[in-house]
């Protein structure tokens, strides 16, 4: 489920934004149409109402601040977080990221033994097709999804990685090369790709907080990977023609 989250997400900042009318809203209807295409394409069994200020149902906050975030889609025991930014000029800064953060730590502090049921994914969304790299190296390391424009997630990589295995014939020798690229990115996604329910954990009535040591850049990975499938799909695109 959450690899299809993430795929139908970037599909939708990569590809289907930029074919929609844009509407008289400061966000041009970014919002609104992102959370159609998600409720379109992925039977959630709650989504969350605009403006919403619960987590998704009634929560409070440790603070006793009524955090608003974008939108919360619920899935059995999945839980999906999305902040969304319409930023198409401005940057995405790491106070955002750090305060979209400390929206979901101050809902979870407060209903750490209900929320602990739940695995909690955390998504950044935006449009912004230069996003420092600073900013995708914090979100990396606490867990969170970055979806932009102009570069995959691991998942998002072996997902499309995976469709195209199966298209291509037994005998053709690009097959190989896109099972390696396969086995790389599985093993970096075991490696360190996390979420939030990986990092912060509530066991026997308390908050264990485990960052990832990450020995190396893990970004320089995932461009390598990025790379890598772009032109494996570039050379199937041209052998199709």
């Amino acid at each position: 489920m959450e690899e299809l989250v993430e795929v139908y997400s970037w599909w939708f900042v990569h590809k289907e934004w930029n074919k929609l009318r844009r509407m008289p809203v400061p966000d041009k209807g970014f919002e609104e149409s992102f959370r159609e295409y998600l409720y379109r394409n992925i039977e959630f069994d709650i989504m969350s109402d605009i403006r919403d200020t619960g987590f998704g149902l009634s929560y409070s906050t440790a603070s006793s601040v009524p955090h608003e975030l974008d939108v919360i889609c619920t899935k059995q025991r999945d839980k999906f977080v999305f902040e969304l930014k319409h930023y198409e000029v401005s940057n995405i800064t790491k106070e955002i990221v750090f305060t979209f953060l400390g929206k979901v730590i101050d809902f979870y502090f407060k209903n750490a033994e209900t929320l602990s049921n739940y695995k909690i994914t955390m998504f950044l969304v935006t449009i912004n097709n230069d996003v420092d790299d600073s900013t995708r190296k914090l979100c990396i390391a606490f867990g969170i999804k970055l979806i932009e424009p102009s570069l995959m997630t691991l998942g998002i990589i072996e997902y499309f990685a995976r469709d195209l295995y199966q298209k291509l014939p037994e005998d053709d020798p690009l097959k190989s090369e896109v099972e390696k690229l396969i086995e790389y990115v599985s093993k970096s996604r075991e490696q360190y790709d996390y979420s939030f329910s990986d990092i912060f954990r509530y066991k026997d009535g308390k908050i264990e907080i485990e960052l990832p040591l990450l020995e190396f850049n893990p970004l320089d990975k995932i461009k390598e990977y990025n790379n890598l499938f772009e032109t494996v799909r570039e050379i199937w695109k041209s052998k199709r023609n």
